[in-house]
């Protein structure tokens, strides 16, 4: 059953038991009161009933033989002054026989008790109705008497069937009512459940971007924010996961057309060599270009297993003093530097980042490798000179190094691409050069490792710089 009709149900159940049962104590509460009450009032009447009777046979000359006449004409006597149609009455002698009775009269409690000296009363349930019957025992100048005394309550009775007739009524009217008023509160109650509901079901038909109003601060609005997060989180996975595979996608592309050319040249020359009669010029030269085709594929396997270990390696982040980082860059770059006729500059602030140095020194070497490039494709007019400045700087809330050279610059639409595989701004004088486009994406890879971020900008024939801040504590994303 769904939730929508156990709660509907639930609620039209809770009411109608609450108001019957709430309904009918009070009415039996009400119907007890009311009993007692006439209750009361007929051992009241009784007791004055036999009051009178005692005190007209007190009043009778001492001495005086109280007969039977003498005693139904007090009683009608008393009847007259007192009584009322709702009461009956009954005189029994000392042998019960019955002297006198009037016609409201239920004489069972005589007939049953008649000899006791001892008063007595009682609520007795008979055919014709419901009567409180009462008996005492009178005596005077030894003559005994029994005076019974009977009240028609039956009207206390039909009170409370009556009300309970109407009482039931309004027991189909309540069922009634609670109906629309039940599926009205069930429906608003169930709604967020529906909306979540068919917010799972869109989510899992792929539309990711799948949410629900949150309204109020109960536990449903707490639970729709948890599903509200949940399927963020769950959007950037499947994007992340669908970035990653188109990359990969790309990756493999790319990595098979880089290692295409190559073979390509080494396979025509090496079937040159073997197959064809050669001058040694055309040997020598044929066994150069297989020589350097060599090497490029060397140098690409080589970066291709360094991102590799990048990707899967957990680093540990230690703390590295910065000048010492610098340091390590300076001689891990300086022959190519030099062989380039590049000059290098460094102003390093006093710091402590915490990282890995191996990983720090070849993302700093791709760096200042790239930029060197850059600076061999300009030329300079003048006494101008190709030159690399590595700024370290101590900042409010972590550490930054700033890369920046005055070589030939990337074009604007250009510098968004740079990090992904095998991209290359000029492809062909980088495979001159020896690059294998993998140098920037090995660099993101470090750079997020060290749950850092980086900046790149750069303008064409002015140069390129690059930032990278190192923060004290990790950055959460949120």
């Amino acid at each position: 059953m769904k939730l929508f009709w156990k709660q509907f149900t639930a609620t039209v159940c809770l009411m109608v038991t609450m108001f019957a049962v709430f309904g009918s104590i009070f009415l039996q509460t009400s119907f007890q009161i009311m009993l007692e009450r006439e209750k009361e009032r007929g051992l009241e009447e009784w007791k004055m009933f036999q009051f009178a009777l005692l005190a007209s046979m007190e009043a009778l000359p001492e001495g005086y033989s109280i007969e039977n006449d003498t005693m139904t004409e007090m009683v009608e006597t008393i009847e007259d002054s007192i009584g009322s149609q709702e009461n009956g009455i009954a005189l029994y002698n000392e042998n019960r026989q019955l002297i006198y009775k009037n016609g409201m009269y239920y004489g069972a409690l005589m007939a049953e008790n008649i000899g006791t000296d001892r008063a007595m009363w009682r609520l007795s349930d008979t055919e014709e109705g419901h009567y409180l019957e009462a008996l005492s025992q009178v005596k005077k100048s030894g003559s005994t008497y029994y005076f019974a005394f009977g009240k028609n309550i039956q009207y206390v009775y039909d009170v409370r069937d009556r009300l309970y007739g109407q009482y039931r009524n309004m027991v189909l009217v309540v069922i009634a009512l609670s109906v629309p008023v039940s599926w009205l509160l069930a429906y608003h109650f169930t709604k967020p459940v529906r909306q979540l509901v068919k917010a799972t079901r869109d989510l899992a038909r792929g539309n990711y971007q799948s949410r629900v109003e949150v309204k109020g601060e109960d536990e449903l609005s707490s639970l729709m924010m948890e599903f509200n997060r949940m399927a963020r989180r769950l959007e950037r996975s499947i994007w992340e996961l669908e970035d990653a595979a188109r990359r990969q996608e790309e990756f493999t592309g790319a990595f098979a057309h880089e290692l295409k050319t190559p073979l390509t040249s080494i396979i025509g020359y090496g079937d040159m060599l073997r197959s064809m009669n050669l001058t040694e010029e055309e040997k020598r030269s044929s066994s150069d270009y297989i020589y350097k085709q060599g090497k490029r594929l060397e140098r690409l396997s080589l970066k291709m297993m360094e991102l590799v270990r990048v990707n899967k390696q957990g680093i540990t982040l230690k703390p590295l003093k910065t000048r010492e980082l610098a340091y390590e860059v300076e001689l891990f770059t300086k022959r190519l530097l030099w062989e380039r006729k590049v000059a290098f500059e460094k102003s390093i602030a006093p710091g402590i980042l915490f990282g890995d140095l191996d990983l720090l020194c070849s993302l700093f070497g791709n760096l200042i490798d790239n930029a060197a490039k850059a600076c061999v494709r300009k030329t300079y007019p003048g006494e101008e000179q190709a030159k690399i400045l590595l700024i370290g700087k101590q900042e409010r809330t972590g550490y930054s190094f700033t890369v920046m050279d005055n070589g030939c610059g990337i074009p604007a639409d250009e510098v968004g691409k740079i990090t992904e595989a095998f991209y290359m701004v000029d492809k062909s004088r980088a495979r001159k050069e020896g690059g294998a486009g993998i140098g920037m994406t090995l660099c993101s890879r470090i750079v997020k490792l060290h749950h850092a971020r980086w900046e790149i900008s750069s303008r064409e024939n002015e140069g390129t710089t690059v930032y990278v801040f190192f923060p004290e504590e990790e950055e959460e994303d949120d």
